[in-house]
């Protein structure tokens, strides 16, 4: 595994460039401490749980709705909110005050 810094990175892209054409994994570091993985793109790494954990993000993220999150990894909607579940990834992203102060106005004490 290589690794280079963020600043290194900036200054000379190559770096990472190179080490993706030989097929390695560079680990990219800010004051020493890892930031993130640059990872050379294969057919062997969308095959081995990328693509889920893609579009996993993406769903996070609010790109792609949970129906589209439960197809995407070929799953029924209970099985992809029993994963979510599991992965500690909320599934409703709601605003709690907002809902209080609306049931409020609905029925008022």
């Amino acid at each position: 595994m290589n690794t280079i810094g963020i600043k290194e990175l900036q200054t000379n892209p190559g770096k990472l460039s190179k080490s993706l054409g030989s097929d390695e994994y560079t680990l990219i570091t800010r004051r020493g401490k890892p930031l993130g993985l640059a990872l050379p793109f294969s057919d062997g790494l969308m095959e081995n749980g990328f693509r889920h954990w893609m579009v996993i993000k993406a769903f996070q993220a609010g790109d792609i709705s949970l129906g589209q999150l439960a197809e995407a990894l070929d799953k029924n909607k209970h099985q992809t909110l029993k994963l979510l579940g599991e992965l500690n990834i909320p599934f409703a992203d709601y605003d709690l005050e907002q809902d209080l102060q609306t049931l409020e106005q609905l029925f008022p004490a």
